[in-house]
């Protein structure tokens, strides 16, 4: 039987120096934590290769569990090595535009926290608060290979050193993000079956694997126009959409772009809920007469409790946008 007696920090370690034995003497393998959303820890394997200014940071704290499974550490570390093969950059970034603000403006962005569960953060970090919600700030990384998914957290000291206010940054963040992530709203139905498209997707190199080949794919296809065809039927249809950006990364902060949630007012004529489905998008759900503001509320502390990461949860409340002063509302 496999020895899986060590404990965290001693796995660590061990997976550290299995990389960095298979990796050799041009890569320096390091381990840290990393603060996630929330309040979050997790620890990261980072490794770097020499002459490369980035690397993708591999979280190990489910590879734990593996271990105390009985999955062997080299096994781990092959698996791990293999996630960095497949993710490494090949090239340096380019970050001297973020010491420069006048270039860095250009690339300021924001995004929405929940403020109870990042206090700790915010000590450090610059925000604005909107209603349980925190407005926070960062470089967002444009040039190759990130093209807007990777970036800088914006701490106080950036602020200093760059010699602006908390106001000038965020009226910066506000131009920019709905420039850099425009905003996508779209009818929960074509979400779930692109949901559904991708999911098929994945599974199509099963099919082939398993020798099913076209009629595999046929099946699919079916199973999707079917599903198409359900939702078109008027009973079938759910008055409910989803506010993201094009990336769907961080696109809850949507609701603060400039006069999104008006025009959305004004083309369902309408007041609406804004349910907060994580940190990417919210749900928008016009004002009905079956509409009952404690059970939305149980519904999205149900959701975030058994459907979404916690460190993507937003928060469990219920928000209403009202025509007659264009203004969010926290209900619960």
């Amino acid at each position: 039987m496999k020895n899986t007696s060590m404990n965290f920090a001693v796995f660590t370690a061990a997976i550290v120096k299995k990389i960095q034995e298979k990796a050799g003497s041009g890569f320096r393998i390091l381990s840290g934590t990393v603060k996630k959303n929330n309040g979050i820890e997790l620890t990261g394997i980072i490794i770097e290769e020499k002459g490369c200014n980035t690397s993708p940071t591999i979280y190990i704290d489910d590879f734990f569990g593996d271990y105390r499974n009985g999955l062997g550490i080299g096994e781990i570390a092959e698996t791990i090595w293999q996630i960095y093969r497949k993710n490494r950059f090949e090239e340096s970034v380019d970050l001297s535009n973020f010491t420069d603000y006048q270039k860095a403006k250009r690339q300021i962005a924001f995004r929405l926290v929940n403020y109870e569960k990042n206090k700790e953060l915010l000590v450090d970090v610059p925000f604005k608060r909107f209603l349980d919600l925190a407005v926070i700030f960062y470089y967002s990384v444009q040039e190759p290979p990130f093209y807007g998914k990777a970036s800088i957290l914006i701490c106080r000291e950036h602020l200093e050193k760059w010699d602006i206010s908390l106001e000038e940054l965020y009226q910066n963040a506000r131009s920019n993000t709905q420039v850099l992530f425009p905003a996508k709203i779209e009818n929960i139905e074509n979400v779930m079956v692109e949901m559904l498209e991708k999911g098929l997707a994945d599974k199509a190199s099963l099919f082939e694997a398993g020798g099913l080949g076209p009629d595999g794919q046929e099946w699919m296809d079916e199973l999707l126009s079917q599903l198409q065809r359900d939702f078109e039927r008027e009973e079938n249809k759910i008055p409910m959409y989803v506010l993201s950006n094009t990336q769907k990364l961080y696109g809850a902060a949507c609701i603060l772009y400039v006069n999104i949630l008006e025009k959305f007012s004004r083309l369902i004529n309408s007041d609406f809920y804004i349910l907060p489905s994580s940190v990417h998008e919210v749900i928008l759900l016009p004002v009905s007469e079956h509409s009952s503001t404690p059970a939305l509320l149980d519904m999205v502390t149900e959701i975030n409790k058994t459907q979404v990461e916690e460190s993507e949860i937003l928060a469990d409340s219920v928000y209403y946008f009202a025509r007659e002063d264009n203004s969010v509302r926290q209900l619960g």
